[in-house]
């Protein structure tokens, strides 16, 4: 499980999701992609530990103009890995 923003940087840079200088206090509309990538994946289970990794590459390839538009379980269906390990 993932508690902090600040865990996430590194990881969301990498998968190309744009970073907002303050991870606390940012306007969700100009980080569309970092504001589903933290509400998805701060404090939820991770089947494995680089499920983060992989969600930031889902997270990432959505479009600007869809990202907005769709809901969790669209999320999930396109492999945003959440949950306990088996």
């Amino acid at each position: 499980m993932i508690a902090f923003p600040e865990m996430l940087v590194s990881t969301a840079k990498k998968a190309g999701i744009n970073i907002p200088k303050d991870l606390e206090n940012y306007n969700k509309i100009d980080y569309p992609h970092w504001h589903v990538y933290c509400t998805l994946q701060l404090g939820s289970p991770m089947p494995r530990p680089d499920s983060h990794g992989i969600n930031a590459k889902i997270i990432a390839g959505i479009h600007k103009d869809k990202i907005t538009e769709l809901n969790y379980d669209e999320i999930i269906e396109l492999g945003f890995e959440i949950g306990y390990s088996k």
